[in-house]
């Protein structure tokens, strides 16, 4: 049973009232009510019926309460004691992040809209990427903003120390095939209209991207942390995107249900300070 439930039936029960509970949980008053019907379907029976202008426990919801109360206190006393995390990072900060003990790291997904729904269901422990949430399940820190580059290859034939907009539009581009709600986020950054970009390759990754490019003509926009890690190595030039953006926003992502815990808190703020000294490099 999806434990976010759990959680919500015994809010409801102790605010007796849905509003309040939206309020206690920072959810709306829909998402309540829709996670308590998910409840109550599974029991095939009403957990709360109406009381003049409140609500109060049925004798199904009464019953309920004290197993709940006990597996969760059981569940969450074993959370507190967990000592490994999984952290989902963006690829062109996931080095910053080693070592750092108890957490498994893996890179984000290019698509991005997955992300959450791990988080949501505890396959994921922390996010580190640049995409943003509404909801309000998240705690949702910035971390670090940084702006985006074009890069080429130092002997590329037709680009030395700048490029101009005119010159970004002629050359051919390898994309990173990451979206966010279908966006690219070259395009989701960018402050102007963007132009219809010749298409040399898709990459899945920008370590791919960053290989191709200092093995072509080619031109690619990136986040300028990844390409400062590995212009000298690949031989590649870093050069000031003549196309407004803003700048990218990274943010560290948890569920709330992690605030308290003592090691989880430990290991947010360890990526923190790992993330900072990066860029101060």
């Amino acid at each position: 049973m999806d434990l976010n439930l759990v959680r919500t039936f015994l809010v409801v029960a102790e605010c007796q009232s849905y509003t309040k509970a939206a309020e206690h949980l920072q959810l709306t008053q829909p998402a309540i009510s829709a996670a308590i019907k998910r409840l109550e379907n599974r029991y095939g029976e009403n957990l709360f019926i109406k009381q003049g202008r409140g609500i109060e426990l049925s004798s199904k919801g009464q019953q309920l309460i004290p197993a709940f109360r006990q597996a969760l206190s059981i569940i969450e006393n074993a959370m507190n004691m967990r000592t490994q995390f999984n952290v989902c990072c963006n690829e062109s900060l996931i080095s910053a992040l080693f070592p750092i003990e108890n957490i498994s790291l893996q890179e984000s997904p290019p698509e991005k809209n997955q992300l959450f729904e791990h988080l949501r269901q505890e396959k994921t422990d922390i996010i580190v990427d640049s995409m943003l949430t509404r909801d309000s399940a998240f705690m949702v820190e910035e971390i670090l903003l940084e702006p985006l580059v074009v890069i080429c290859r130092k002997d590329h034939p037709r680009i030395q120390q700048s490029i101009t907009k005119d010159a970004f539009y002629r050359e051919e581009h390898v994309f990173y095939s990451g979206t966010w709600e279908k966006i690219r986020g070259f395009e989701l950054f960018a402050n102007e209209p963007i132009e219809e970009r010749k298409m040399a390759l898709i990459c899945h990754s920008i370590a791919s991207i960053a290989l191709n490019i200092s093995q072509s003509d080619s031109i690619a926009v990136i986040a300028r942390s990844f390409a400062e890690q590995w212009a000298a190595k690949l031989n590649l030039q870093i050069l000031t995107c003549p196309i407004n953006t803003d700048l990218i926003p990274y943010h560290l992502v948890y569920h709330k249900r992690q605030i308290k815990n003592p090691l989880h808190k430990k290991i947010r703020e360890e990526i923190k300070a790992k993330i900072k000294a990066l860029y101060r490099q």
